[in-house]
């Protein structure tokens, strides 16, 4: 999957590959942990992940996020929840509240909203 991306991701980059969860019958769709080498080589990985629309049928329903903790993903839900209570609250409804930044470092950005 990680050459499909083209992002210059080589073989080495990887550390490991970890499945995680319990074997058991029916259970094929057990999460991977793929840690690579460096911050970068994540970055280019997350950024090419719209590439994978267009790849074989086996990648297309790939899910990748990143690696978070119980707390930072807590922190992330109740960040996205404040967020779409700002969006609603907004009577104008010129403004949307979205949740940016990388794992851990996330806050919520107000942003105008598109007229499509």
């Amino acid at each position: 999957m990680l050459t499909g991306l083209q992002v210059g991701v080589a073989e080495e980059d990887i550390r490991q590959v970890i499945r995680l969860g319990r074997y058991g019958e029916g259970a094929n769709a057990r999460p991977l942990l793929v840690q690579l080498g460096s911050r970068l080589a994540k970055n280019l990985v997350m950024e090419s992940l719209y590439k994978l629309k267009s790849m074989d049928e086996k990648f297309r329903r790939v899910i990748v996020t990143h690696d978070l903790t119980k707390k930072e993903r807590e922190e992330c839900k109740q960040l996205v929840e404040e967020a779409k209570a700002k969006t609603s609250a907004d009577a104008s409804g010129e403004w949307t509240y979205q949740v940016r930044g990388p794992p851990g470092k996330m806050v919520i950005v107000k942003m105008r909203r598109r007229n499509n």
